[in-house]
């Protein structure tokens, strides 16, 4: 329940005797619905007999509260999963932490080759990149610039 205060001055506790206790109750069994929808049916269909709620707004309201109850949970339960962000675990941040710091690195490298002529720095690097090739598009892109280099 929601904490708005305007929302909350709609909201009325109800002490029901066992007559109306038991009325609910077949009520519910017979329409298939909870019992907050069961109340307000209830207080719709008073409301709509004593002449306070007109037609269109009767229509309105006992269609909204004659769902059953199989058919709102199931609602409230797809939307909950297709809203639902996923959410990674620990060992799928870390890898996504690594990937992200190899990228940098990787990322770094080519714009420091020309910095680096020495070929054991070289082969060092590039035989990490020959390992990140299929995950990190920098990886790639650095063994690009050593194939280029190498062809000149």
């Amino acid at each position: 329940m929601t904490e708005d205060p305007a929302y909350r001055q709609n909201v009325h506790r109800v002490m029901f005797t066992a007559e109306l206790e038991i009325a609910l109750v077949k009520l519910q069994a017979e329409l298939e619905i909870g019992k907050n929808y069961g109340v307000l049916y209830m207080v719709v269909e008073g409301a709509f007999r004593l002449g306070y709620l007109s037609r269109e707004d009767y229509d309105l309201l006992i269609k909204r509260y004659s769902r059953k109850l199989v058919d709102v949970t199931k609602e409230k339960r797809a939307q909950r999963e297709s809203s639902h962000v996923p959410v990674l675990t620990l060992e799928k941040q870390k890898e996504q932490q690594l990937l992200e710091q190899k990228d940098k690195q990787f990322q770094g490298m080519l714009e420091q080759w020309d910095q680096h002529p020495s070929p054991q720095w070289r082969k060092k690097v590039l035989a990490d990149a020959e390992k990140w090739k299929e995950k990190l598009p920098s990886a790639r892109a650095l063994l690009d610039r050593a194939q280029k280099d190498a062809a000149r």
